[in-house]
């Protein structure tokens, strides 16, 4: 037996649902197919009661998931929700391979989709890069209703809400323009590993097989047996049309669908453990910790909320705040005279960098022009856990 590699296993996403798990997808198709988007969870577990269906929230946390079944971790499954804390107020939404099992999703999540991701593809491979400089290329709203002419404002406007869901396309939406609907899509690397899908059914399973590829770890052949005996054997309404290539459906009063935190993202941008460490900081030291504590806990709070502005401004607090625990007055001497570890170091010069990106959220004036900035535009927050930790580490 190979044990060389272990990770998860790969449930197949397509296999029959039981009739609880199909209604749960009716539930939710019915009214976003009505009104553009995914309904409240409250909404979703009366309606399963009605139907005879107690618990909800077991049957949607039954649905098949490739990858790791928990808050992080790379995963995929039928639905998105938040698995720490499913509020009544959020909006579940089901993903791309739902479609498999919803035949009302089938056509707008189905088809249409995959024509949506071959033309991606198409003009990914086309792009002829430069040998002098980096840049990335885009394909905008205004170039995909030019290609297709056919297709409605309100359909190309839900668009970013399908890819937000989607692990090969939410990191590549942006807003974009003066069109309220309006967005570009980044043409980046990773849409070559889809070339080749032509149906809904190839679709998923080559987003399971990454998935899956994501959370394996591959270990040396001669340590595998061991480890192996370690860890055991468990180790607006949309009216359905012809597909995308005749022309699109047509998408009346659609809506982008807010975006819950996905699995595959903690919940948090700062971690928690840190936040109750310096909670526990307050009153036993010289400084005072409680506007960090308040600073980073409104991060949180923000990060959770999608106010990428506000995460902006909070992450630029956060930086000018502490320099006086590690004795310096400002954080470009703090960048370049505290003595970090050589990878803090190169942490704290992201931050450093970030200055100029938070500048602009903060003092760009107002223009004729959408904003770009996004979320997901935020550094990568082990830069600022590294920073908390070295501070909290000083305060006395």
């Amino acid at each position: 037996m190979d044990h060389s590699k272990i990770g998860p296993t790969m449930p197949d996403l397509s296999a029959p649902l039981d009739d609880a798990q199909l209604a749960l997808l009716k539930v939710m198709a019915d009214e976003y197919l009505k009104s553009g988007q995914w309904p409240f969870w409250r909404y979703v577990d009366q309606m399963m009661d009605h139907l005879g269906h107690a618990d909800a929230e077991q049957v949607l946390k039954s649905l098949p998931v490739v990858g790791a079944n928990s808050p992080v971790g790379a995963s995929y499954g039928l639905a998105w929700y938040d698995r720490v804390h499913l509020a009544d107020d959020s909006r579940p939404a089901l993903t791309v391979a739902a479609g498999l099992h919803s035949p009302e999703l089938r056509h707008v999540l189905g088809e249409n989709f995959i024509s949506v991701l071959q033309y991606f593809v198409k003009q990914q491979r086309a792009v002829r890069p430069s040998p002098d400089k980096v840049e990335p290329s885009y394909i905008t709203s205004d170039d995909f209703k030019r290609d297709f002419p056919a297709v409605t404002d309100e359909f190309v406007a839900a668009l970013p809400g399908i890819f937000e869901h989607e692990p090969i396309l939410r990191r590549g939406a942006q807003p974009w323009g003066t069109n309220p609907g309006g967005w570009r899509f980044e043409l980046h690397k990773w849409l070559k590993d889809y070339r080749g899908v032509e149906d809904l059914k190839g679709y998923v399973q080559r987003v399971a097989e990454r998935t899956v590829a994501a959370n394996t770890i591959t270990i040396p052949e001669s340590q595998a047996p061991a480890l192996a005996q370690v860890l055991g054997s468990s180790a607006g309404k949309i009216r359905i049309g012809p597909t995308l290539t005749a022309g699109l459906p047509t998408v009346t009063g659609a809506v982008i669908p807010r975006p819950v935190a996905p699995p595959e993202y903690p919940p948090q941008y700062v971690n928690e453990d840190l936040i109750r460490e310096l909670a526990a900081k307050q009153g036993k030291t010289r400084l005072s910790p409680d506007k960090l504590l308040q600073l980073v806990r409104e991060l949180n709070a923000c990060f959770r909320g999608d106010h990428p502005y506000a995460c902006h401004a909070l992450v630029r607090a956060v930086i000018d705040h502490v320099p006086p625990i590690l004795g310096c007055a400002s954080f470009e001497q703090a960048a370049s005279s505290y003595k970090w570890t050589k990878t803090d170091r190169k942490y704290v010069q992201r931050l450093l960098e970030f200055k100029a990106q938070a500048d602009d959220v903060m003092h760009r004036q107002i223009r004729t022009s959408r904003g770009v900035i996004t979320k997901h535009d935020l550094p990568n927050s082990g830069y600022i856990n590294a920073l908390l930790r070295e501070c909290i580490d000083k305060l006395e």
